[in-house]
């Protein structure tokens, strides 16, 4: 390499008509330029100065150096081929870029002034000055320089003495930018055989700083850095964290992953908290990379009244799929036992087109098991009181879906015995679109089954198979058609039911209907667009569906609101089937096009033959006439969002009511919501169920925020949850102190208030993401 750069600024000595007037040039085997090769200089009042280029090709090949006006194509005198001691094939050329260079041949230096610019493959060097020593092969630049590597890390100095290949040298005044904003700075910096870069007196934050606030929120100050490309650690020696300039704490020795690294073993930020069932508690999770597939998280969680927990996390990414493991354990005797408390949670999907199942094919789990009911809440784990396991193969696709599914449930609640709860063994759904058009519509064919076990109660099974078809058209009128019909077959087995050991029950279940709309718009001053569309929907279908040795397993509790108005059946499930003829009558209304303001709203309701017997009088659907169900929503963006949904009783009487509002003023943001629900005793709700919700923050300054929340039952005049907090966050750190009380008691989880601090420094410990074993 340094060979190649002395032969092309030996050229310059002669090509460039400033090299000729400073230095004294020595007989040379070069032939004079040739006429032809000259062009015309350009006109004195030219408004930029020449640049000059240079660019160091193999020794074999020509070297072209090239200005604004001369051109000429050389070859290197005496450099012939130089073998594999030289700057041989394959290497990557260097390109000097300047206003003016100068060759002194008596001390072999080349100077560069203006804009110079030093190019070695992916390497760069900026500067207003550089001089190349010939004979040490060092060049040195002053500054402001910049030093960029292929890594992407840019380097500010005041001064620089580097190698030709900008590999290795010394740098003064170094301000380093690894990837995005993030800094290490030091008095002097030297790189050493293109893996270690030693500084001195160095500083490193990620925080920006500016003449306003010249002192990072955080920092880590050192005698002596180390940054190694190889292991891709940064190394500090007699290392101080300072908060706000002041020293927090010091360590003789500590490191850190390269910022510019995805995943990395380590330490992770400890979690600091309080609660009143377990005292204080802190977190140190130190993060294991085992590859670039897997990696496992250990957390020592130190209680002051439990005594300490054992948590941990794997996570495995396969070509296929992805595997997380979640576990955690305790031996203290909080529930008058001295016993092993803990629990575990895998979760799983992994794709089976290479199995021979197709494309498409899935199948996934998701298990979770604990030793106690109130573990999980106790430790501030989950607020869930019914756990989930299951075990499926499914593919979706635009022409249907598979679902097979194993469900097993695990009820945390006190008065809840679990032996009731059944296991779905199995759950499956299949749905699939025939291929071509029947009369004009679109054919679709479905089966499902379900069978229920239980350690306590009644076994139960159910079968269908079934086909509907659809078909839509659009009138010249702009009537909306859409006709449909449907027929299903149910086989019910269930044993020991009621009196009946054993019982097998038929069902067949037929329907057809045609669903009319007819949308209407009207344009309003200012660019405004009115929408008003009446949609009726009659569908017929037969009586005595729903028969005594039929049970009711995934339809007892209906929620009929404006979404599932128009739906063919208003059961959530197939254990009940709707009967006999009826009418769903509604209108929708939208404004758009007003600027920042919205309003949609819709209202309707189900018309019936004879009264409906097979819905519980709470549901809204009993009787010959629906309640009223409808929704509306306003806003005026970005600031206001006002939204509704309502049940209304044939006389206007509230028995379902949502409301819901979304503010952005000045600097707070609030969301609010009303909820009140109506008593229906056949689905276990004997009382009515009334409460509000409310979430925000408010910006107190910039990076400061006020946050909160809280919930209560209003029903019973009592707190549900309620906490708040206060919250930091710039682009280099997160800093949250946070209290929650939890009013819920449960069994070994009594109501509990909690106080945390969370600390995030960010491109401190950082676990990243897993790489798939095909290197995605």
């Amino acid at each position: 390499m340094r060979r190649g750069i002395r032969a092309a600024l030996a050229v310059a000595a002669w090509a460039l008509p400033s090299v000729a007037a400073a230095a004294e040039v020595s007989a040379s085997p070069l032939p004079p330029p040739r006429p032809e090769a000259l062009v015309p200089a350009a006109p004195a009042r030219a408004p930029l100065p020449p640049r000059r280029t240079f660019r160091l090709a193999n020794a074999s090949s020509p070297t072209g150096i090239t200005g604004r006006m001369v051109t000429q194509t050389v070859e290197a005198p005496g450099r012939g081929n130089r073998g594999a001691s030289g700057f041989g094939a394959g290497e990557e050329p260097v390109v000097l870029v300047a206003d003016e260079v100068v060759y002194e041949s008596k001390t072999g230096r080349v100077i560069a002034r203006g804009n110079v610019q030093v190019f070695h493959g992916e390497r760069t060097l900026t500067a207003p000055r550089i001089v190349y020593d010939s004979r040490t092969g060092t060049i040195t630049a002053e500054g402001p320089i910049v030093l960029r590597d292929p890594s992407g890390a840019t380097v500010f100095a005041d001064f620089a003495e580097l190698d030709e290949e900008l590999r290795e040298g010394l740098v003064k005044g170094a301000r380093a930018v690894l990837g995005e904003d993030i800094r290490l700075s030091a008095v002097e910096a030297r790189r050493v055989d293109e893996r270690l870069s030693a500084l001195s007196k160095a500083v490193y934050s990620p925080c920006r700083v500016c003449a306003r606030r010249p002192t990072p929120l955080w920092r880590i100050r050192a005698r002596r850095v180390i940054q190694d490309a190889d292991t891709r650690r940064i190394y500090y020696r007699n290392a101080t964290f300072d908060v706000l300039g002041v020293p927090v704490f010091w360590l003789p020795w500590f490191s850190h992953p390269d910022p510019r690294v995805e995943r990395a073993s380590g330490f992770l930020v400890p979690e600091f908290s309080h609660s009143s069932t377990y005292g204080y508690g802190i977190q140190v999770p130190y993060y294991w990379v085992i590859d670039d597939y897997s990696d496992f998280t250990f957390t020592p969680f130190f209680t002051t009244g439990d005594g300490p927990l054992a948590l941990g996390e794997y996570r495995r990414a396969f070509a296929a799929g992805d595997l997380e493991v979640r576990f955690s354990g305790t031996s203290d005797d909080y529930t008058g036992e001295n016993r092993f408390h803990g629990h575990v949670e895998a979760v799983g999907e992994f794709a089976l087109a290479d199995f021979g199942f197709g494309e498409g094919f899935r199948w996934g789990f998701n298990a979770v098991a604990v030793t106690d009911d109130g573990y999980l809440r106790r430790y501030d784990f989950s607020d869930e009181d019914r756990l989930t396991s299951e075990l499926y193969l499914r593919r979706y696709r635009e022409s249907g879906f598979f679902d097979l599914a194993a469900l097993g449930f695990r009820s945390l609640r006190d008065e809840e015995p679990s032996g009731e709860i059944p296991a779905a063994l199995p759950v499956f759904d299949f749905r699939e679109e025939w291929g071509r058009p029947v009369a004009g519509g679109t054919l679709s064919v479905f089966a499902s089954s379900e069978m229920l076990f239980r350690e306590e109660g009644v076994d139960t099974s159910r079968f269908t198979l079934g086909a509907d078809w659809e078909r839509e058209a659009l009138l010249p009128s702009g009537v909306a058609l859409r006709g449909f019909a449907e027929v299903r077959g149910d086989l019910f087995v269930n044993d020991d039911f009621g009196s009946v050991e054993a019982a097998t029950e038929v069902r067949l279940r037929p329907l057809a209907g045609i669903e009319v709309r007819y949308p209407l718009t009207a344009g309003s001053a200012g660019g405004a667009t009115h929408v008003i569309e009446p949609v009726a929907q009659a569908v017929l279908a037969p009586w005595g569906l729903n028969g005594d040795q039929i049970p009711n397993e995934d339809s007892l509790a209906t929620e009929f609101d404006e979404t599932g108005l128009f739906d063919v059946s208003h059961f959530p499930g197939l254990d009940r089937a709707e009967e006999g003829p009826r009418l769903n009558l509604g209108v929708r209304y939208e404004l758009f096009g007003a600027g920042p303001w919205r309003f949609d709203a819709n209202l309707g309701r189900v018309i019936r033959a004879k009264e409906a017997d097979e819905f519980s009088p709470g549901s809204g659907l009993d009787g010959i006439v629906s309640d009223w169900v409808g929704a509306w929503m306003v806003g005026y963006d970005p600031y206001v969002r006002i939204r509704q949904r309502m049940r209304l009783s044939g006389d206007l009487g509230i028995t379902r009511n949502e409301i819901g509002a979304e503010l952005t003023f000045w600097r707070a943001d609030l969301d609010l919501s009303y909820i009140f629900l109506e008593a229906d005793p056949l689905i276990e709700a004997p009382e009515d169920r009334e409460e509000i919700i409310a979430r925000g923050q408010f910006r107190l300054a910039p990076n400061w925020w006020l946050v909160g929340n809280l919930r209560r039952d209003l029903g019973n005049g009592e707190w549900v949850q309620a906490g708040g907090g206060i919250r930091f966050e710039n682009e280099c750190c997160r800093v949250e102190l946070s209290v929650e009380r939890d009013f819920t008691s449960a069994e070994d989880s009594p109501a509990s208030t909690t106080v945390a601090l969370e600390v995030r420094l960010f491109t401190l410990g950082n676990p990243g993401r897993l790489a798939t074993d095909d290197g995605s």
